[in-house]
């Protein structure tokens, strides 16, 4: 396409009734094609933008992602959003599900009748869901006229901007490739180590899942206690044990009698997250944070933002269960002492025998249909509060990081309770526990590998420690690209919406980015697939307006 096409940064195109005529054909890449770059192929074909489309996976397998795909991922390991959570493509997960034959559904251990709207399933099987999906897709585009191409086994190893054109450089088959197009929007997933390390000591990686599978069964720790450190200490189970489902409970066995398997999760404050619980869905409005009440905020400026947005929510909360606030006590309505609150419960109990008191909790929310009130306002609320996020001040985003995030990160990551319950199980076994380090506790790794930390509870030794923190935010000069990463300094302002990386003078090839570890640095809560696809929206409909302009 001519660099003529682009004027003042825009790209310019005649609006019809179908979608856009443009002079000449606009060349759009995609890079990945996990959940984001599915969610992006679908809003670029509903909203007919008038390009040729062309995706690059690194993998064999397109449609899926990393969280999702078979044999990075144990069948075994759930998602924690629910069907009717995860939005459509070309249907809705239940719609999918009830199309499978009865012979695929039993291969993950499923009938008819266990189906459900609000029902929990494995990331494989979400992985299953979304390649087809994103086959279906690919048929509707081509079928409404799109020029698609997916090329597999196809890594990309730089983008460059020249003028009016991007060069994307790609791997396949051994050699170097390249290819220009005139909008490059990085969708790529999760980024992890093949070897984590902290404070210089080498981690194990908990993808693929062989990784934990191969340990042994000795002193073995996991760094973490949200979900992919869940999944991890549900790893080993499988490994050296087995799960046995009763009616109302799991027992956990060694494969042997002398199982020297001894789990044990260390986590900064030593509470893993509660279990999913009982909330109409769609959500009912919010009555104090709402998206009217935080533009209203956003308008008045960056001072004292946080503040007067913590000031909703604690409206909110009092709204919704006025006991709530007064109870956790006067200091949990400072932004210091709501954290602190918010987990006192849980860490007065303990560990893991506060999650079995959660689990028995929670059940009963479920199977009585009652809502928590609390959790039910920060589950909502934390969507609404992330628009004030690019709005703050660094010293207030900072602050919001230290104090706030670590509340909505355990509120949103409801735990499903087949999980909680094999968490349960090896505790009550007597080879799991779960302990928090001491401030500012340092890893150590002795010579002949052995690997501590002091915990609360004293120092703890382990043979090896998995890696379970989950995925953690990068900065735009740490992107996998070097000639783009080259543009931006190490200190450089975070991507923000709608996304489009300011790579030059107007007239340059577009460059959108929505890699996983770059936008968490504003966008904290942009992980799952409700928010690929709201992301997606966003870029889309800027490229969508640039076209228009």
């Amino acid at each position: 396409m001519a660099s003529s096409l682009f004027r003042d940064g825009g790209m310019r195109a005649r609006q019809t009734e179908t979608g856009y005529e443009m002079a000449d054909h606009l060349k759009l890449c995609v890079i990945g094609s996990g959940a984001m770059g599915i969610y992006l192929v679908n809003r670029l074909v509903a909203d007919r933008i008038p390009a040729s489309i062309e995706v690059f996976e690194a993998t064999d397998e397109a449609g899926t992602g990393m969280p999702y795909r078979q044999g990075t991922n144990a069948d075994y390991m759930l998602c924690n959003a629910f069907s009717r959570e995860i939005p459509p493509i070309t249907r809705p997960l239940i719609d999918w599900l009830e199309s499978r034959p009865p012979r695929e559904l039993s291969e993950w251990e499923l009938s008819t009748h266990d189906l459900s709207p609000r029902a929990f399933y494995p990331r494989t099987l979400i992985g299953e869901y979304l390649s087809s999906e994103f086959d279906a897709l690919c048929c509707k585009a081509k079928n409404a006229g799109f020029d698609l191409i997916i090329n597999t086994c196809c890594n990309v190893t730089d983008i460059s901007v020249n003028g009016g054109q991007a060069r994307v450089t790609y791997a396949k088959d051994g050699e170097e490739a390249h290819k220009q197009f005139d909008i490059v929007i990085i969708a790529t997933g999760h980024k992890w180590p093949a070897v984590p390390t902290i404070d210089d000591v080498q981690l194990v990686s908990p993808w693929p899942y062989s990784n934990i599978e191969a340990l042994p069964d000795a002193n073995i720790g996991v760094l973490g206690s949200s979900l992919s450190a869940i999944d991890a200490v549900i790893a080993l189970g499988h490994a050296h044990g087995h799960f046995d489902d009763h009616s109302d409970h799991i027992t956990w066995h060694p494969n042997s009698a002398e199982s020297g398997l001894r789990v044990t999760m260390v986590s900064r404050t030593g509470v893993m997250p509660e279990g999913d619980f009982y909330y109409p869905f769609p959500y009912e409005p919010l009555q104090h944070l709402t998206e009217d009440a935080v533009a209203a905020e956003i308008a008045k400026g960056k001072d004292g933002l946080l503040q007067r947005t913590f000031a909703l929510l604690c409206a909110e909360l009092d709204a919704s269960d006025p006991s709530y606030l007064k109870h956790l006590g006067k200091a949990a309505r400072t932004l210091e002492g709501f954290a602190p609150g918010y987990f006192s419960h849980r860490q007065e109990i303990g560990g893991l025998a506060a999650v079995k008191d959660d689990l028995a909790e929670t059940r009963k929310s479920m199977k009585q249909r009652q809502t928590v009130p609390h959790r039910y306002a920060l589950l909502r609320g934390h969507e609404v509060f992330g628009e004030v996020l690019r709005h703050l001040s660094d010293a207030d985003y900072k602050q919001f990081s230290k104090d706030l995030m670590p509340v909505f990160g355990d509120c949103y990551a409801a735990v499903p309770h087949l999980s909680l319950a094999r968490i349960v199980a090896m505790y009550d076994a007597g080879v799991l526990e779960l302990l928090a380090t001491v401030d500012n506790a340092r890893f150590s790794q002795s010579e002949e590998g052995q690997i501590s930390v002091e915990t609360e509870d004293g120092r703890r030794t382990f043979q090896a420690v998995i890696d379970a923190r989950g995925q953690s935010a990068e900065p735009l000069s740490k992107l996998p690209f070097p000639s783009l990463a080259a543009c931006f300094p190490v200190d450089s302002t975070p991507v923000l919406e709608p996304f489009r990386l300011d790579i030059g003078a107007s007239g340059c090839a577009q460059i959108y980015c929505l890699a996983l570890p770059q936008i968490l640095e504003r966008y904290p809560f942009s992980q799952g697939l409700a928010n690929c696809d709201k992301l997606a929206k966003d870029v889309v409909s800027d490229v969508a307006d640039r076209l228009a302009s």
